[in-house]
């Protein structure tokens, strides 16, 4: 499922409410494509998915984007929110 326009633009201001789109598709694990740089989002948004018993693995977008390729090819139940930033 593709949802789109997530309105996320910056890690740093990603609350635990922005994850429930992902969230309510129930998966095994959770990838935060986090731009072109890997930055961890504050505690409270990790606690959200681990509080559900999912995972949430922080990367780049490249990063993220290969590893949902390989765990979905696996048959996980993954998904992917990725931050985009503006082009420069």
């Amino acid at each position: 499922k593709l949802i789109e326009n997530w309105a996320v633009a910056d890690v740093r201001a990603l609350a635990p409410d922005d994850l429930a789109p992902l969230l309510d598709l129930a998966p095994e694990v959770i990838l935060l494509g986090t731009g072109a740089t890997q930055v961890f989002p504050v505690a409270a948004v990790m606690a959200a998915c681990l509080s559900r018993g999912i995972g949430l693995e922080v990367m780049n977008n490249a990063a993220a984007a290969r590893t949902f390729n390989v765990l979905a090819s696996e048959g996980r139940r993954v998904m992917a929110g990725f931050i985009l930033q503006p082009p420069a």
